[in-house]
């Protein structure tokens, strides 16, 4: 157990620097670029330290070296004339020197008129370099934000009393990430937080349509072949807060420039505690592509939960043990049916045999658990060996936590995942509805010689709301409205009218207002009666509801279904 507790943090470290330098190697945080010195091969290595901007802290650190590219040796008494600009805008033009040929400048970053630097100035090149016991210190508006910082730098180097100067200037920029924060109001009128980490440059213009789950911004981009070249990705980690059911989905679908990304460009992370982080990360074969498609001089995406299921959602263990892959069926989750979790636990630094494990099974929601279950699985095992099952009740609606926990008894090893529990969708009701008129001779119901269609709004009858109702009565035999038509509009419920009056409908078609109260909730009967001074009716049941909980939904589902079978007994009737 304790070779087990040394390795693994080797490991996540290891594993660490290998994604960094995937991850980073575009220029976030720092460049290297060839240089050619009096025929000779060297590289200058440029960086600026701490990688992300953090507006709390204002210190930071350029660091500037020149090495031969054949042993890496510094190459000594090195003058860098630097120039540094963000946004087409010069921030300092500055020389500098360092004897062993590796720089290194403090950086105070605030708002300020000037630029101070405090260091000592080298009498034979007239730069500036550090003091005997503090580095260069440099004091005013430099690394104020995060974005793209481009450098142009001349250099020049002392042997012997002579000074060589590099073939060409070097140019490049340095990425300085930042997050950027976005509140958007939801459908649910609830506010959200979205936050945007950008690894390249400054996100702008970020906007948000609720009704299309779309969010929805940009950034300034240089599309040329050339820019391209010296970039290996762009990266961006969208934040979405896991409270935000509208947002969650197992897929994203993402446009640049209106050009849809590849799967593989696309990377849901649901590590950290309140936010989910989309990746959308483009290498430069990809820029490529979409460069010969755009004539831009920004990059516009846009993201939006998919439609389509994509199975499972990976994450690693913190631990670096295993692989937890999670899906469910069905995939939509909606209470009062049975959901199949099925969990994949993949070693990843094992001989892939499998093996007995135990684990935690935990649902969460709102901060609380819901349900936790210990149980036993194996590992290394096809899809769908390991499963859990799962009722959640009406009460569950909205965003869930799904956790996998203490995983072979290892509280570093654990998971979580994110998902919606969705209500079910109400049947749509179409307009208008029509039924034909009934007569009840002595028990004997017949078809009659009317046909009345009916509509209301809204489509769903609330208390404390104006409903209208609009009744047109047509001739069955002529199918023309009938002038002048007399009827009753009743309302009952338990075999009381709540709600009776007499109309007329001048040319066929008239409507009827109504203000259901709070003691209606529930399932009611509409009628139309003494249609035309007949004894003939039509009736259906509705229903009032100021919400759609679970319960008063399947009434609602039930009384649908009932006139759906009204409908077709009437067409029957009219045969």
């Amino acid at each position: 157990m304790i070779h087990r507790v040394l390795i693994i943090p080797i490991i996540i470290v290891f594993l660490t620097i290998i994604s960094v330098q995937q991850s980073f190697e575009h220029g976030v945080g720092g460049e290297s670029l060839p240089v050619s010195l009096n025929n000779k091969n060297a590289t200058l290595s440029v960086g600026i330290q701490p990688s992300i901007f953090n507006p709390n802290d204002n210190e930071s650190y350029l660091a500037i070296g020149l090495t031969d590219s054949k042993t890496d040796a510094l190459i000594e008494h090195t003058i860098f004339d630097v120039k540094l600009s963000k946004n087409g805008k010069q921030i300092f033009n500055e020389k500098f020197y360092d004897d062993l040929g590796n720089l290194n400048i403090k950086i105070i970053s605030k708002e300020s008129s000037t630029i101070k630097i405090d260091g000592d100035k080298d009498p034979s090149s007239e730069g500036w370099t550090r003091k005997l016991f503090s580095p260069i210190t440099m004091e005013g508006p430099i690394i104020v934000s995060g974005g793209l910082y481009k450098f142009h730098i001349e250099i020049a180097t002392i042997n012997s009393g002579e000074k060589i100067l590099a073939e060409k200037p070097i140019e490049g920029a340095i990425s300085i990430g930042e997050k950027t924060d976005h509140p958007v109001i939801g459908l649910d009128e609830k506010k959200y937080n979205f936050g945007i980490t950008s690894y390249y440059d400054n996100v702008e213009n970020f906007t948000f349509d609720s009704k299309n789950s779309t969010i929805n911004f940009e950034m300034p981009f240089d599309w040329s072949k050339q820019n391209i070249n010296q970039i290996n990705v762009v990266h961006h980690e969208i934040h979405i807060p896991k409270t935000f059911g509208d947002m969650l989905a197992t897929k994203y679908d993402v446009s640049l420039n209106d050009i849809p990304l590849a799967e593989s460009s696309v990377t849901i992370d649901d590590y950290s505690e309140d936010a989910r982080i989309v990746h959308v990360v483009l290498n430069k074969k990809d820029l490529l592509e979409i460069a010969d498609h755009t004539n831009e001089s920004k990059m516009f995406f846009s993201i939006t939960p998919s439609k389509n299921i994509k199975f499972p959602l990976q994450a690693n263990t913190g631990n670096a043990q295993f692989r937890v892959g999670l899906s469910w069926d069905p995939p939509v989750i909606h209470p009062e049916q049975n959901i199949a979790f099925n969990i994949d636990f993949d070693e990843l630094f094992s001989d892939k045999k499998p093996k007995p494990v135990t684990f935690d099974f935990v649902l969460k929601q709102h901060g609380e658990e819901i349900f936790r279950k210990k149980s036993t699985g194996q590992t290394n095992s096809p899809t769908w060996t390991n499963i859990e099952n799962y009722v959640f009740s009406s009460n569950n609606l909205g965003p869930i936590i799904v956790s996998i926990e203490q995983i072979d008894n290892n509280e570093h090893a654990s998971v979580s995942f994110v998902s919606v529990v969705k209500p079910i969708d109400k049947p749509k009701q179409t307009f208008p509805i029509r039924l034909v008129s009934q007569i009840n001779n002595n028990g004997i119901i017949s078809s009659g010689n009317y046909f009345v269609d009916l509509t209301w709004f809204p489509t769903d009858l609330s208390p404390d709301e104006e409903s209208e109702f609009v009744i047109t009565i047509y001739d069955k035999q002529t199918l023309m409205p009938v002038r002048q038509a007399e009827y009753d509009f009743a309302i009952l419920q338990n075999n009381n009218e709540i709600f009776q009056k007499h109309n007329i409908a001048p040319a066929g078609g008239s409507f009827v207002d109504f203000k259901f109260s709070e003691s209606n909730v529930g399932s009611a009967t509409l009628q139309i009666k003494n249609i035309d001074k007949t004894s003939q009716y039509v009736q259906l049941p509705i229903l009032i509801t100021p919400e759609f909980p679970f319960s008063v939904l399947m009434i609602f589902i039930i009384m649908f279904s009932l006139i759906t079978i009204i409908s077709f007994t009437n067409k029957k009737l009219t045969v």
